[in-house]
């Protein structure tokens, strides 16, 4: 990632209330890695996870959301369902799939640095 996007991100983090994030991951799977790995990366998230459609329709009603992760293994939500719903909802929410840990978090520092350009 460039310095100059690197620095806008920190500035973000630092600047602005916490990176929300709609996390699509079966409960099932841990969520103190992936955690660990945001804090890591310095980013201050606030998570709202889901595994079910009618939690992800409940999530996108109720708020706005930065970034949407999604784990292909998560067998209740496919990518085109989630497609279909973000398409259905008038904000432009970035979404990254989640295929290893330090993937996902280097996507997801793509996508925020995006947003602030």
């Amino acid at each position: 990632m460039p310095a100059r996007a690197v620095q806008k991100l920190r500035m973000m983090v630092l600047t602005s209330d916490k990176v929300r994030i709609l996390l699509i991951r079966p409960w099932t799977e841990p969520l103190a890695p992936f955690r660990a790995a945001l804090r890591d990366a310095g980013i201050e998230t606030r998570i709202t996870r889901v595994d079910i459609e009618p939690a992800l329709n409940a999530a996108l009603s109720r708020g706005r959301f930065d970034v949407v992760v999604f784990d292909p293994k998560t067998s209740d939500i496919s990518r085109e369902l989630l497609e279909v719903r973000l398409r259905e909802n008038p904000q432009r929410t970035p979404v990254v799939v989640f295929k290893t840990l330090d993937v996902a978090i280097e996507q997801l520092k793509h996508a925020l640095a995006a947003r602030l350009n």
